[in-house]
């Protein structure tokens, strides 16, 4: 007699619907999924696990997973979790990247990576913490009010959450974490509400 091995439940997809329930998200298809790696200029991989909430007077909340091909390891994929605010109208009219400053060559490899130069604020609590660039640094220094400056603090200051990098520009404010992330992936909770603290903090400025 054979016995077929019990397959055991991806923690993942588990992880996914776990998040979806709490937060009230909506899963889109392939079409959408493919409609947004375009729309954001994902030029390799695939979006993958992609969720929509949706509330009226808010920006869309786009939570997934951006998957490609890991070139050290043949036949494995790089996971990045993103969460991406979309709105129906301009949120900043500069493009601008910010990341936490734990590295003393990330200032210079973001930069070279968007064109661009650093933006310091002059707050030097922040600029310390919070390394910003632009290929205009001057608008995107202005961008930076008191409370811009302590919403991104909370997003890429804060040891508990994963660290990643936030890009603004147009009708999107993204967050992408620099590493894969094991479920639960309860801490994209508080990455998206901080997020949303961010976008409200840049349209309060304007």
């Amino acid at each position: 007699m054979f016995f077929r091995r019990k397959e055991r439940p991806d923690p993942r997809a588990g992880a996914w619907r776990d998040l979806a329930e709490r937060l009230e998200l909506e899963r889109l298809d392939d079409a959408d999924a493919e409609s947004l790696r375009a729309e954001l200029a994902v030029d390799t991989g695939r979006v993958d696990t992609l969720h929509v909430l949706r509330r009226d007077g808010q920006p869309e909340l786009l939570i997934f997973e951006h998957v490609r091909a890991h070139p050290p390891r043949r036949g494995a994929d790089e996971r990045r979790a993103r969460v991406v605010l979309r709105g129906a109208r301009t949120v900043s009219e500069v493009a601008w990247r910010a990341f936490p400053r734990s590295h003393p060559l990330l200032a210079s490899l973001q930069a070279s990576r968007s064109g661009g130069a650093l933006a310091p604020s002059g707050d030097e609590t922040f600029d310390d913490t919070v390394g910003v660039v632009a290929r205009d640094p001057e608008p995107a220094a202005e961008l930076m009010t008191a409370p811009v400056r302590a919403t991104l603090l909370r997003l890429l200051g804060d040891d508990d959450l994963p660290e990643a990098t936030v890009t603004c520009g147009g009708r999107h404010l993204a967050w992408r974490a620099h590493r894969e992330l094991e479920p639960p992936f309860d801490v994209l909770e508080s990455v998206a509400s901080r997020l949303l603290a961010v976008w409200a903090a840049i349209d309060a400025g304007r």
